[in-house]
Parts: structure tokens; sequence; C-alpha cells
């Protein structure tokens, strides 16, 4: 793995490592879950448990976002995909793919397989509330992550490429043009029209008032315009 990475283990063969960056979101994550969204749920509990709540919850929600990339991962590997790793990073995750899908049912099936992991997760952590329902921070916790996984997966549907909802637009532009050139051409643009959506959102909640949720917008904003550029570059150095 790279040097910027902190090797974890290999799950399917393939090596599962931390980013540097994601140090600093879960520190982050657990800092804004102790100090703001629990106190504000739940007013009684005593302030230990509310830090130690904070990073249990930081903690299940990025092993939520390895077992989304690994749905993406064990789906890529029953096509012969190649995966050469998985990075959990300051934005969630990703499983690094080496090859292109051999076609685009491939592309939607690797695609689509991401978010299907983080609704069935939504659904379980849902389902656990009831039983869950006498011990309140289990319950607090089964709550969050029913949420955050829903989150996860109806944000990576946004047909914005290289997010899955973009790959899955792509795969659709594939079908439909017979050219996955073309289609990815289609999807990064798609993807960077949605890019300047998310900046503008990001501006326009900064000028409101929301200066953290609005940069933190802005920032996704620009990785996804940053993504999509590259994919655009690489396509035309292809040719």
């Amino acid at each position: 793995m790279a040097r910027q990475q902190v090797f974890l283990v290999r799950i399917l063969g393939i090596p599962v490592g931390l980013d540097y960056s994601w140090f600093l979101i879960f520190a982050l994550l657990t800092a804004l879950l102790a100090s703001s969204y629990y106190p504000a749920e739940f007013d009684s509990w005593p302030l230990p448990l509310y830090w130690f709540m904070g990073a249990l919850t930081a903690l299940l929600f990025f092993v939520s976002v390895l077992l989304h990339e690994l749905g993406h991962s064990v789906v890529a590997l029953l096509y012969g995909i190649r995966v050469r790793s998985i990075t959990l990073h300051v934005f969630g995750g990703v499983a690094e793919i080496v090859d292109e899908p051999p076609s685009a049912a491939a592309e939607f099936f690797v695609a689509i397989a991401g978010p299907l992991v983080s609704f069935a997760l939504a659904g379980i952590f849902h389902a656990l509330q009831l039983p869950l329902a006498s011990v309140q921070p289990l319950l607090a916790l089964a709550e969050y992550l029913a949420y955050i996984n829903l989150s996860l997966a109806l944000f990576n549907l946004v047909p914005g490429y290289p997010l899955d909802g973009g790959r899955v637009f792509r795969a659709l532009m594939w079908a439909i043009t017979g050219d996955m050139g073309r289609a990815t051409v289609i999807a990064a643009y798609v993807g960077r029209g949605f890019a300047f959506l998310f900046i503008a959102l990001g501006v326009w909640q900064i000028y409101t008032g929301n200066l953290g949720g609005g940069l933190w917008i802005v920032f996704i904003g620009w990785f996804l315009h940053n993504e999509a550029r590259a994919a655009l570059l690489h396509q035309a150095a292809n040719r």
C-alpha cells in the first residue's frame, strides 16, 4: 500500500488501510458527536459516556463505509475485475478498482452494490431500534447508524461521476451509446455540473451563517470537480 496509508488487514485478498486524513476526520466526528449530537439528543448522560459513544459511533460509521466499499469490491471480483486496495480517508472510503468493467452491466452492478449495502445496513440498524429501546446508549447508536447509512446511500446515488450514482449513470449511457469512452465523457460533464451545484450550495450556506457545513459542502464540490476533470483528461489522453 502507499506510504501515506496505514495498513490494517486483508479481506478477500484486498489490502485495507487508513489514509492519514482518516485520523483527522475520526477525531472531528467523535468530537462533533460527543459535544453536539448526543448532548442535544440525550441531556442526562455523564460526560465520559458522551465521548465513549462518540468514538464508538464514529468507528462503526467507518466500519459501515468499509462494508459499502466491500460491496463494490465483491461484485467487481465476481466479474473478474481486480481490486488493488480499499482505503478509508477524509471523504469516507474508496475501493481502488484496477480494470475497466467488461460491460455496461458489470459497471452498473459494481456501482450499485455499495449503495445497496448501505441501504441494507440502514434497514438492519432501524430494525434493531425496537429491541434496543430499553438501553438508551444502544438505541442512540442504532438510530444514528440507521440515519448515517441511509444518508451515505442516498448521497452516493447523486448522479455525479465519480460517485456511485455517476457510475450508474455512466453504465446507462454506455448501454445506450454502446461506447464506454463517450459514456465516460457524458458522465464526467454531468459530474462537474453537480460539483458546481455543491460549491454554490456551500457558498450559500456560508453566506447564511453555516460556516462549517458550508465549507464542507464546498470541499466536497471541489473534490468532485477535480475527480470529474481527471476522468475527462484521462479519457482525452486515451483517445
